[in-house]
């Protein structure tokens, strides 16, 4: 791509650029640098520089600085460093201003001078030939470091502080050195001075071999290159001297790069760069910080760093934008349009220093015949012949046929009146529009008699042609197509007034309208690009196509670039998203606003170079926005902090696989992250997130994320970086971070709390059960008082009446009066005295049983019929059918007692021998059979013992309570059958053994 303006550059030629079109920045105690006196300046394999100043060891990663301090047996210090030289696998060389070499490893710091019994060196430079033998330059001489072995190299004599590029292998085996005592050569172990043509007074204190392998030598005035002899196609060994550069002060230093360009720092003169082009100076009158030059360097961006005595550290790198204006000799007061013509030159309006050619590198002013020198150019253009047409603001057009021009007026002319835009057809016609109209003139040519005036009193703002040779108008009131000479309205539009109009290689026409943004043209309607999209939504006053596929677009607030594929796409609907490249003021622009009301504010010359015109200046892109969007930025988590107020000294570094552990006690952490890209650090755009505990990713310019309050628990912090305008395609870097829980957050807290609850509850059932029992104890000894009572003043009164009424029926039966009514009063009354005494005796044996609870009816059955009923001479039988299931106590106690008054008033009023008992378990109910094959009784009889025994009632009552049924069948002589029928969803269920002390008789 082309640098040097209006000419066209071999394409192996290397890419240059005025100095003053370098992005320039600067860093200095007040912005972090630990100190302004910058000796050295390497780069870590990890992209990363290393800084040496005389408080030590400094890093760098484009946005902070980190102080490295030095440890040599167990003791830190910030030593004073002058020279630095990393390796692989984290080893560095440090060259002390004191005490000598330290090697750095992973595993220690080991002093070599020291150990070699070289005792306070002062190491000056570092310097690894082609075999990877060491070479120091001390304040004693030479040294050579090979083979673990420190040897130093005899008769050269000291090297002063102010020799900062020592050594430059000859390209032979040899080496070239510089001492305080001039230039040497070292060959085979024997050193020899090398003299120079020069006067002594001109003495080399720098040499250097460059990336070309080209030998250059520094002198108190000048700078040598040392050509090597030939003889036919053979190298001698032997070298021509010749002059370069005559710098006029001490070179200190210097430096090659990849384009041919030998960097030249002086003691007191500032910046020089030596290049094909010639030989340029930067100083402290350009804004240089100092003029003493201590370090140069390149990394592998191709940044150039420089290292000052008192200035500090400055970055300079080539943009993707470089400026052209006052600093580059154009001196302008206001760049209003700029046009690439067909032969490659390149024409610049401006509003108050006329019109410019730039022609094969030369810049060209032109007088317009009868127009003041500062006339504003309106707009530019050119014909299919070649000719460029200039629109002035009220003094109609101008054609420059390469000689001279032709002057044109349309008849309009006014103070208020200018031509706003110019364009020539496919098919040869002249449109020009105005502030008043539109004119088509179809010769080519501005003709009275041969023109058509359309839109006329629209102000037109620009033109194109569409790819159907009709042309599309933009005004301040709207867009129009016109299309055999008539105009129709386009509709759609986000905003009246037009801004710009470009049609890309694909046909796509596009428009920007003061609403922002940017719209396609579909036909008679326009369809704007989502808002949502990515797009900045900002005044788009022009739009240009490269040769690479994307549309450029010059705004109020910068140069955007968007792929034109993925701009089809979006306003297609196939894509929701634009990979939006910004490029400003730290990209080489002096002003982020471009172009204006001119026509046209941008052009593009055949090698690709686009031009812009801004508001100061012009401005135009190089190599670099080629490589714009190339190379994938890797983030990198370069460490964390417990801190919210952390600085460099607070910051923990990590290593391979190493954690982040935060306390519990700690409620705040701070992740820092980096990418790679010393050249623009801004551009850079990070998204982090931490899983497990953020849904989303969070966006930033930021190198650092915050988190307050984390719950206790294990995470996974990642981040990704990109540069502006990329997709997010680059690896993603990952943290474990664990935050320590409070001791009553773990979980063996919360498992010691639960055994101490269980233990509680276990304790305070114990009580509960102790006091039951206690309370259970209580009634249980008061039920047998109660027992014992009724058995020795109850039963002996019942005894005393049942002996009293049993005599009187003996009187009544011996005097045969026992059908008389008062015998049959007292056969009543001896009856009920009967009935109570066995009710009386059944409630004693209850009130007595101590034995446990059963809730299985046929052991409660066999166990009372056994111990109450039985009596000689009755034969008694118990069946169970079916599977036997367990009841409620309360239900087995009514069926048992039940069952017992069946099987008491069989033997005590039936006068049975034997009674069968039958127990029957269907599925969904049990039925309870006591039978017997005593007397039985009639209807009426049953009735009348209804009312003097209350033996049935009871029964049926106790059946009812349960949710059952008796029936009672019997006849005179045929015995008696009580049948119990229950059904299960009537029962209550049945309660747990367990959780019963003991069965209380209810």
């Amino acid at each position: 791509m082309l640098l040097a303006v209006g000419a066209v550059a071999d394409a192996a030629s290397p890419v240059r650029i005025q100095l003053s079109e370098y992005q320039k920045q600067d860093w200095q105690v007040e912005d972090g640098l630990p100190e302004n006196d910058v000796r050295m300046i390497a780069q870590r394999p990890d992209g990363a520089l290393l800084l040496a100043t005389s408080s030590g060891i400094a890093r760098f990663d484009g946005q902070r600085f980190q102080s490295l301090p030095i440890e040599v047996a167990g003791i830190v210090e910030n030593e004073a460093v002058n020279a630095i030289l990393p390796g692989d696998n984290g080893e560095l060389w440090i060259g002390t201003d004191g005490r000598g070499i330290l090697h750095h490893t992973p595993s220690g710091t080991v002093n070599i001078s020291e150990r070699a019994g070289f005792y306070n060196e002062r190491i000056r430079m570092f310097y690894r030939d082609s075999k990877g033998v060491l070479w120091i330059a001390t304040q004693n001489g030479v040294e050579r470091f090979e083979g673990d072995h420190l040897e130093a190299v005899a008769g050269a004599g000291m090297i002063s502080g102010d020799i900062t590029t020592p050594f430059a292998e000859d390209g032979f085996g040899g080496m070239f050195f510089v001492t305080s005592s001039g230039l040497f050569h070292w060959q085979d172990g024997v050193v020899q001075r090398y003299k120079l043509h020069q006067p002594a007074s001109d003495l080399a204190v720098a040499v250097y071999r460059d990336p070309q392998r080209r030998i250059w030598v520094g002198t108190m005035k000048h700078v040598l290159q040392l050509v090597p002899k030939r003889e036919g196609n053979r190298e001698t060994g032997q070298f021509e001297e010749i002059i370069r550069a005559n710098v006029g002060a001490p070179v200190s230093v210097l430096l090659g790069d990849k384009d041919g360009n030998l960097w030249i720092g002086t003691r007191r003169d500032g910046m020089w760069r030596l290049s094909p082009d010639g030989l340029s100076r930067w100083n402290s009158k350009n804004g240089l910080p100092d003029d003493s030059i201590r370090a140069l360097f390149l990394d592998d961006e191709q940044n150039l760093w420089i290292g000052m005595l008192t200035g500090g550290l400055s970055r300079w790198h080539k943009g993707a934008l470089a400026p052209y204006g006052d600093a580059e000799g154009f001196h302008s007061v206001y760049s209003a349009n700029v046009l690439a013509d067909s032969r490659g030159d390149l024409w610049f309006g401006t509003w108050g220093k006329g019109l410019f050619r730039s022609h094969r590198g030369t810049l060209q002013s032109f007088v317009i015949p009868g127009m003041p020198a500062t006339t504003p150019i309106r707009a530019l253009a050119e014909d299919g012949k070649g000719q460029v047409w200039v629109g002035t603001w009220f003094n109609g057009v101008f054609r420059y046929d390469g000689r001279i021009f032709h002057h044109y007026l349309l008849g309009t002319e006014s103070p208020g009146n200018a031509v706003s835009a110019i364009l020539f057809s496919k098919a040869g016609g002249l449109w020009i529009g105005t502030y008043t109209g539109l004119f088509y003139f179809p010769s080519g040519e501005p003709n009275a008699r041969d023109r058509s005036y359309l839109l006329q009193s629209l102000l037109v703002t620009c033109l194109i042609e569409d790819v159907d040779g009709s042309v599309l108008v933009g005004t301040s009131t709207g867009l129009y197509r016109i299309r055999d000479g008539k105009a129709t309205a386009i509709m759609g539009l986000p905003h009246p007034y037009i801004l710009s109009l470009t049609r890309d290689s694909s046909g796509y026409i596009w428009t920007a309208t003061k609403a922002g943004g940017l719209d396609a043209v579909r036909g008679d309607h326009v369809e704007a690009v989502p808002s949502n999209a990515g797009l900045p939504n900002l005044y788009v006053n022009t739009a240009i196509e490269d040769n690479d596929g994307h549309l450029w677009l010059g705004t109020s607030r910068g140069i955007l670039r968007v792929t034109l594929s993925e701009l089809h796409s979006t306003v297609d609907g196939h894509r929701t998203h634009l990979s939006v490249v910004t490029l400003g003021k730290a990209d080489g622009m002096r002003s982020s606003e471009c172009g204006g009301p001119s026509k046209p504010t941008s052009a593009r010359l055949p090698d690709g170079t686009l031009w812009f015109a801004t508001t100061k200046g012009f401005v135009h892109t190089t190599d670099i926005a080629e490589q714009i969007g190339s190379v994938d930025s890797t983030a990198t988590i370069v460490g964390w902090s417990p801190s919210t107020d952390a600085d460099n000294s607070s910051i923990i570094p990590l290593g391979p696989n190493s954690q982040a552990v935060v306390d519990a006690s700690q409620r705040d952490i701070l992740l820092f992250f980096n990418a790679k890209l010393l050249s623009n650090p801004s551009q850079i755009e990070f998204r982090y997130r931490l899983s497990g505990y953020d849904a989303e990713w969070t966006y930033t310019h930021a190198r650092v994320a915050r988190y307050r309050h984390l719950p206790p628990g294990s995470y996974h912090f990642e981040v990704q970086a990109r540069r502006s305008g990329q997709e997010w395609s680059s690896p993603i870097a990952s943290l474990v971070l664990k935050q320590r829980p409070y001791f009553y957050q773990t979980w063996y807290f919360y498992l010691s709390l639960a055994v101490v609850a269980l233990g509680v509850i276990v304790h305070l059932f114990r009580r509960r059960v102790q006091l039951i029992k206690g309370r259970i104890g209580i009634v249980l000894e008061e039920r047998s008082r109660i027992a014992r009572e009724c058995h020795d003043t109850l039963m002996a009164g019942f005894a005393a009446i049942s002996w009293q009424l049993e005599a009187t029926s003996k009187l009544f039966l011996d005097s045969h009066s026992e059908s008389t009514p008062a015998a049959e009063s007292c056969e009543l009354a001896r009856s009920m005295v009967a009935h109570c005494q066995a009710e009386a005796r059944r409630i004693i044996w209850d009130l007595r049983d101590s034995d446990e609870v059963t809730n299985v009816l046929s052991q409660a059955l066999a166990r009372t019929l056994s111990a109450n009923i039985a009596g000689p001479g009755i034969e008694t039988t118990f069946d169970v059918e079916g599977e036997e299931l367990p009841l409620a106590p309360g239900c087995v106690h009514h069926l048992v007692c039940i069952g017992q008054e069946a099987v008491s008033n069989a033997i005590r009023h039936a006068r049975a021998s034997r009674i069968m008992i039958h127990l029957k378990y269907d599925e969904d109910a049990l039925c309870l059979s006591i039978c017997d094959n005593g007397c039985g009784f009639h209807h009426l009889e049953r009735a009348a013992s209804v009312r003097g025994h209350f033996g049935i009632p009871v029964m049926k009552e106790r059946a009812r309570k349960i949710g059952g049924t008796l029936r009672l069948q019997t006849s005179a002589g045929a015995g008696t059958e009580v049948t119990v029928k229950v059904s299960f969803n009537a029962l209550p269920q049945p309660i747990s053994q367990q959780n019963v002390i003991r069965w209380i008789g209810i």
